[in-house]
């Protein structure tokens, strides 16, 4: 029986070349402020935008619990619910790549990262 891989609150991040962040700021939704930005890029010889709505905070992991322990985390929130962003900076043949995970966070307890959601080489961000 063939195990099928669980991609649930997992997933990479890759180094982006053909793109500019041309606009950032803030907007209002229902009362709530929200730190926003405009990415433009190249697709098929014609400009193409992007709006993005930031989700949380990331900062350097500068004292990590152990080897496996994310390059980079923060709190973030994504459809109402929040989480725990970890990331890992990692290296294939491909070349560099952010691996992610989210853990939910509840108000009884939050978890604290023991490891990447799947350990490879490490490079920097």
């Amino acid at each position: 029986m063939d195990k099928e891989y669980d991609n649930e609150k997992k997933g990479y991040l890759w180094h982006e070349t053909d793109s500019e962040i041309v606009r950032k700021g803030t907007v209002m939704v229902e009362g709530e402020k929200y730190y926003c930005g405009i990415i433009e890029r190249m697709h098929s010889g014609e400009k193409k935008y992007e709006f993005f709505i930031s989700a949380g905070l990331l900062h350097p992991n500068h004292e990590k619990l152990n080897e496996n322990s994310p390059d980079m985390s923060g709190m973030v929130t994504i459809n109402g619910n929040s989480y725990k962003l970890g990331c890992w900076a990692k290296e294939n043949s491909k070349g560099p790549f952010t691996s992610v995970g989210l853990r939910e966070v509840t108000e009884k307890k939050q978890d604290n990262w023991q490891g990447s959601p799947d350990s490879k080489n490490k490079a920097s961000f």
